[in-house]
């Protein structure tokens, strides 16, 4: 998986862009350098637009694991993310929104980049 990540000091979200199969291992190092960016600029939004993936290779396991390493690596519950996904990559990243609830972090599928951002910007969501 190809990504390209920024940080909007105007909007205060990070923007990152992904292309390729999504999997865990590009996903891990993409998460280190999104949560590194944020520390950096006291950001605690994201947009994350995987709208170009091509393919899925995360397992059950690995999407059920990732609050784990969120926490371990100090990601604060304060930290909202909101994901663009294809309709056909619904039932695992739904899944990875349960999970992510489940275990007090703030993270949410939508299938337009539109509503995301609408979500980020609902001061009743922060």
């Amino acid at each position: 998986m190809e990504w390209k990540m920024h940080y909007d000091e105007n909007d205060q979200i990070i923007y990152t862009k992904t292309s390729g199969v999504l999997e865990i291992k590009s996903a891990e190092i993409m998460r280190h350098e999104g949560i590194a960016l944020a520390k950096k600029h006291n950001c605690h939004r994201g947009l994350l637009d995987h709208s170009e993936i091509m393919g899925d290779e995360l397992t059950t396991m690995d999407i059920y694991n990732l609050p784990k390493k969120y926490n371990e690596l100090g990601v604060p519950r304060t930290f909202r993310l909101a994901l663009v996904v294809p309709k056909r990559f619904m039932e695992n990243l739904k899944f990875y929104e349960t999970v992510c609830h489940n275990n007090g972090y703030s993270m949410s599928v939508f299938f337009d980049r539109e509503t995301a951002l609408a979500w980020l910007n609902n001061v009743n969501n922060r």
